[in-house]
């Protein structure tokens, strides 16, 4: 999955408090939902969306399912996230006359 759709998918305000919490430790999804006082559906269904993209996984202890963050995933997202920002970015152009569709010939 490309970075910019991860991004998408962990800015979303609730599973970007789910995946606050599941850096802190693992957690199953009751437990999660308690914390931060959803229901346990909803919990659910946020935590699938960041297993299908990968961002976590789950492990089966005991009777639950316990999810931890995928953190190579996601250091891996925002390394390449970072060089698509910095990939297209030249020193020089900060000191070349302007090319804009007005031609204004001023400097940037």
């Amino acid at each position: 999955m490309d970075p910019i759709t991860i991004v998408h998918i962990i800015t979303d305000p609730t599973r970007y408090k789910i995946l606050t919490l599941l850096m802190e430790r693992h957690f199953c999804v009751r437990a999660v939902s308690k914390k931060l006082g959803i229901s346990e559906p909803a919990v659910s269904q946020q935590m699938n969306i960041l297993k299908k993209a990968g961002v976590i996984t789950g492990s089966k202890m005991g009777y639950h399912m316990h999810y931890t963050v995928n953190t190579d995933l996601v250091n891996d997202m925002i390394r390449q996230f970072a060089e698509g920002f910095t990939s297209g970015y030249k020193k020089e152009a900060e000191t070349e006359e302007c090319i804009c569709e007005y031609e204004c010939g001023k400097k940037h």
